[in-house]
């Protein structure tokens, strides 16, 4: 890009702080890509910089953006962040381990919960016993099981986020106890001894090395198991959209996070220009096919050929069926 950059790389903990603070004057970072959280916190604050006319001006087209990405970071007519990814969660699974027992493809909650559980049991009768049924991320936290729990549990039985302007999001209700209480009782039921220590990284390991015959998560997990080598259980999986609660709606969730620049930059003009290089085709392109971000924020990305080559045609089916369900 021509442009000199210094990189910041830091955990989740500790960016998840510093970028709360870092749009102060002078801005810590002139250029930042946090989570959908901090950069709705602020557009609220105002405290970021517009980025309608600087898109224009840069040949940035915002139309090929996931519209429900998009349109996260917009506040009357006006964008001020640009996603980088997005991702949703899908349901994995070991088709080789249903297909032996004879188990369908769950569509609901209570079909994953039967499913999970009828597996686990065929699985203990033939002497694997160090398999579980069923596997997702049970740590407390932000980022941890709340992604699983706010982003599709709660909304599967009727939660939202959004009560209007003033009104936090109420998680002490009806809708949120009754599933967090299924959630909970299906992880005790059907998943490993340690379900409650689980973070999305040891649900990777854990369903990659043949530990678990579902795994609820992102669609990328399973497109990052299927370049982890010949032994992956990857290879002997699929995925589908996300079961359905009692609302009867799939709810895939949306991790967006994205591009934003503060309005106490210095640096505007370069972070503009350093913007437009990151979220071009041939970048997010790169990223997608050589980078294994597999849920890409361009819709453009995953209708080109090379998308088709790198993720096969399935895959591709079920991320697009999910995206017409995601949202933040």
């Amino acid at each position: 890009s021509g442009i000199d950059v210094e990189a910041d790389f830091l955990p989740v903990d500790p960016f998840w702080n510093d970028a709360r603070t870092a749009f102060g004057d002078p801005a810590t970072w002139d250029l930042l890509v946090p989570d959908e959280v901090v950069v709705s916190e602020q557009m609220a604050r105002q405290t970021l910089e517009p980025l309608s006319a600087h898109a224009t001006s840069h040949g940035i087209d915002l139309d090929d953006w996931l519209p429900a990405g998009i349109e996260t970071f917009t506040r009357d007519g006006e964008v001020f962040g640009i996603p980088y990814v997005a991702m949703s969660n899908v349901l994995i699974y070991r088709h080789d381990l249903l297909e032996e027992f004879g188990i369908s493809v769950p569509t609901t909650w209570d079909d994953l919960r039967l499913a999970a559980l009828d597996a686990q049991r065929a699985l203990r009768m033939s002497g694997r016993n160090d398999v579980a049924g069923f596997a997702s991320r049970g740590r407390a936290g932000y980022g941890h099981n709340f992604w699983i729990l706010g982003s599709t549990m709660f909304p599967s039985w009727g939660w939202e986020w959004d009560r209007g302007p003033g009104h936090p999001p109420l998680v002490n209700s009806r809708e949120a106890a009754d599933a967090l209480t299924y959630y909970a009782a299906l992880l005790r039921e059907a998943g490993p001894r340690y379900a409650d220590q689980l973070t999305f990284t040891d649900t990777h390991v854990l369903y990659r090395d043949g530990k678990a015959v579902f795994l609820l998560d992102t669609a990328t997990e399973l497109a990052t198991m299927r370049r982890e080598g010949p032994e992956s259980a990857g290879h002997a999986s699929r995925m589908t959209v996300v079961p359905t609660g009692p609302t009867g709606r799939p709810e895939p969730g949306l991790f967006t996070p994205a591009y934003c620049i503060p309005a106490s930059s210095n640096e505007k003009d370069a972070a503009v220009r350093l913007l437009a290089h990151l979220t071009s085709s041939a970048e997010v392109l790169a990223d997608t096919v050589g980078g294994g971000y597999a849920e890409p924020a361009r819709q453009s990305i995953m209708d080109s050929e090379e998308y088709g080559i790198s993720f096969a045609a399935d895959f591709r089916e079920t991320l697009l069926e999910t995206r017409q369900n995601a949202r933040v």
